[in-house]
């Protein structure tokens, strides 16, 4: 399938949440894995020799972190949930280490529709990359240009003379504070 999809310029990604799964894309040959909370040493080398990206979704966990604290569901409440979700993030944050160590090109996502986030949230992401060990630049790269590297559109997430005027500004610089994204100021583009 991944042959017949590569053979139309297709790209083709992979949503695993555990190892086996994410081993069993990189080795039929996806462009992404999405989620990858269980990438180990030996698939972030393999993925960084295929050029698999990594699309990392930590802030999922985060926000069901929060959700501990606005309901009673049994996933999310008590000691035990929130304990297993804390595990589960820090499982996730050893494998976008172990892809950033390994050369892994990381993009970020939302789980939007799937998860708790939402497409506007993706400022939360960038944070969560930052605190799993990327500096500020990595982690805002991740949210811009290096999707557009995963999609094949080289002018995604990229400012240039000539380039298409779609940006946005904020209040404060997220290279040095990540959470400057959440505060936005204009946004310019050419719809």
């Amino acid at each position: 399938m991944v042959a017949a999809a590569h053979d139309r310029g297709a790209r083709v990604t992979a949503h695993a949440g555990r190892l086996s799964g994410a081993r069993a894309g990189v080795e039929a040959g996806v462009d992404s894995i999405e989620h990858g909370f269980e990438v180990d040493d030996d698939l972030a080398r393999d993925m960084a020799d295929r050029g698999t990206f990594l699309v990392s979704t930590l802030a999922v966990m985060r926000s069901w972190l929060t959700f501990g604290r606005t309901t009673a569901l049994p996933r999310f409440a008590g000691a035990d949930s929130r304990r297993a979700i804390e595990e589960r993030l820090e499982r996730a944050e050893a494998s976008v280490a172990a892809a950033q160590r390994a050369g892994v090109s990381i993009a970020t996502g939302t789980d939007f529709g799937g998860g708790s986030l939402r497409a506007n949230q993706l400022a939360w992401e960038v944070e969560s990359l930052v605190a799993a060990g990327l500096e500020p630049w990595q982690a805002l790269g991740a949210a811009t240009w290096r999707g557009g590297e995963l999609l094949g559109d080289d002018a995604a997430g990229t400012i240039r003379e000539g380039g298409p005027p779609d940006f946005f500004l904020v209040h404060g610089d997220p290279l040095t504070d990540p959470a400057s994204l959440w505060r936005v100021w204009r946004v310019a583009w050419a719809g």
